[in-house]
């Protein structure tokens, strides 16, 4: 009897240990699944509007109490990149079907989307596809210096919502589109937005539905961390939201706008769209202001959290004076291939649609009294990836270019890194100074044979931008230095107020048979456009 009793245990203890690593099965109605998925789109339309005119703004500190609703009552939706790529998607899985890869996203993405038309890691994904690069390559960090960015992240929410109790699911959509745009953490940003997503249909408390979709995503990964920090700083200071921010700004940001720094890195704007789910309380309204007054990306912030809250409350919970505004309508000024106005509860139903064949295919069911079953969900995380550095980045910019360079202070503005073409030359790196009192550098340590004349020879220009007048003003200075002495200086400058490319020789005759520190920089002289383009850097050797 008590060996009876010790194996009733036993066997009582394992079933407790499966249930923990199955998510159990649960029911939701036809209805139910189609108001929440409505608010859904609802919500980041709405949290996105809302938050676009403070975009990036409040970055030190929290933004005021009064930003409470639209700064101007909109009349539609709008055409923006925390929306216009879920549609993209959204008419991806129409075309090629809920089992569609990565490559099926780049090429509706290609058709719909034209090149150049997005910013971060969107763009550079976009135009690695127009050079033939295809993912998971346009989103390696090899190829896209914004892979850590918050893209992903702000165009995952679709993937939650034709997942509904089936977060698994949802996140294996994320990474697969991740593989556009995102790397490592960008990645994981994708997963935990999805993951919310799915989960708000079944759950019922805040905290909870963070947390579990905190299990979907590496626990090494940085990202893991700064949620984990955010939740323990709503913990500190339940009452002081402030404070909670305060905490995770000290601690995980990193300013300076580089591949792993500034306003729109994932991680730390996840932690803002946690934050607000938690201090807004289950409140549409609530939830909304925080998302804006926690600032950074705060349109794309108050997108997400719109999103997940709408999603779990449903479009009927949704206060009527944020959507009748809207007049059910979303203005398409974006997709190729889509009509100009489209209504928001069409977009709702194409993706219940949809989602109603995930359910199905994944084990669920839908019953003649339009009750869904969902199927049970498994908590899965993909393998680490470890995120590259600002100067791993870096360096691999230039290993198809010019060989025996390394770069220093690579800035991070103006797009930074090959360009298949700039102004009539092929292959051209672009390059920018760090800061104000930084110049980028090109840098080498090089024996140069005796009895010879070796020549540094480079083929240089400006910014050509021309469609305002402050762009004429788009100069800098080429410096050359030979053991940090300085024996070469140009100013870069259009002629004429135009373009044009310098090829220039500086002769290192002098130091024939000697081993030299090579620095070659683009020095800003006035901080207005400061980008050097570069068409070649090569030493050449011709005996006497």
């Amino acid at each position: 009897m008590y060996n009876l009793k010790i194996k009733k245990s036993y066997y009582l203890l394992l079933v407790v240990i499966l249930l923990s690593l199955v998510g159990s099965a649960a029911t939701i109605s036809l209805d139910s699944y189609q108001d929440k998925i409505h608010g859904g789109w609802l919500g980041q339309m709405i949290g996105n509007i809302f938050g676009l005119p403070t975009e990036g703004h409040f970055i030190s500190g929290m933004g005021p109490t009064s930003l409470t609703y639209y700064a101007n009552t909109p009349s539609y939706a709008i055409s923006d990149d925390d929306t216009f790529n879920d549609l993209v998607w959204l008419y991806a899985l129409e075309r090629y079907g809920i089992e569609l890869t990565s490559a099926d996203l780049a090429k509706e993405w290609q058709r719909q989307i034209v090149a150049g038309s997005m910013a971060c890691a969107n763009y550079r994904a976009r135009l690695n596809i127009e050079e033939g690069i295809m993912p998971p390559l346009t989103g390696h960090p090899s190829n896209n210096e914004y892979s850590l960015y918050i893209d992903a992240q702000i165009e995952a929410d679709i993937w939650g919502l034709i997942s509904p109790g089936m977060p698994d699911i949802g996140t294996e959509y994320a990474s697969k589109m991740g593989e556009l745009m995102a790397y490592s953490d960008g990645e994981y940003g994708g997963r935990f937005i999805a993951a919310l997503y799915s989960l708000a249909f079944i759950e019922d408390d805040i905290p909870s539905l963070i947390n579990q979709a905190l299990e979907f995503i590496p626990a090494e990964s940085r990202y893991y961390e700064v949620i984990k920090y955010a939740i323990e700083a709503y913990q500190t200071y339940p009452d002081s939201c402030k404070r909670a921010r305060s905490m995770v700004y000290r601690k995980y940001y990193k300013a300076g706008q580089t591949p792993t720094g500034g306003w729109v890195i994932a991680d730390i704007n996840g932690a803002m769209v946690v934050l607000s789910l938690l201090y807004g309380e289950g409140d549409f309204d609530k939830t909304l202001a925080l998302a804006v007054q926690f600032g950074l990306d705060n349109d794309c912030n108050a997108a997400s959290a719109g999103g997940i809250i709408g999603t779990f409350l449903g479009a009927e919970n949704i206060p009527e004076r944020w959507k009748s505004p809207l007049n059910n309508l979303y203005y398409n000024s974006v997709l190729q291939m889509a009509p100009a106005y489209l209504t928001i509860t069409d977009i709702a139903e194409r993706t219940v649609k949809i989602g109603i064949e995930n359910i199905r295919k994944n084990g669920g069911s839908l019953d003649q009294s339009e009750t869904i079953a969902l199927p049970d969900f498994n908590t899965v995380t993909p393998e680490y990836k470890e995120p590259w550095s600002d100067d791993m980045i870096a360096g691999s910019m230039i290993q198809d270019w010019e060989e025996g360079w390394e770069i220093q202070n690579l800035g991070w503005d103006m797009n930074p890194g090959i360009m298949q073409s700039y102004e009539g030359r092929d292959t051209v790196f672009a390059s920018h100074p760090l800061n104000q009192n930084t110049p980028f550098s090109f840098v080498r340590t090089q024996t140069l044979p005796e009895q010879t004349s070796t020549t540094l020879k480079m083929g240089v220009t400006s910014f050509n931008g021309s469609a305002h007048p402050t762009h004429l003003t788009a100069d800098w200075e080429l410096r050359v230095y030979v053991n940090d002495e300085l024996i070469f200086t140009k100013l870069i400058e259009r002629q004429d107020q135009k373009i044009v490319w310098y090829d220039l020789e500086v002769s290192l005759a002098k130091y024939a048979g000697q081993t030299v520190d090579i620095r070659v920089e683009n020095y800003p002289n006035n901080w207005s456009f400061e980008a050097a383009y570069w068409d070649y850097l090569r030493l050449e050797t011709s005996t006497y």
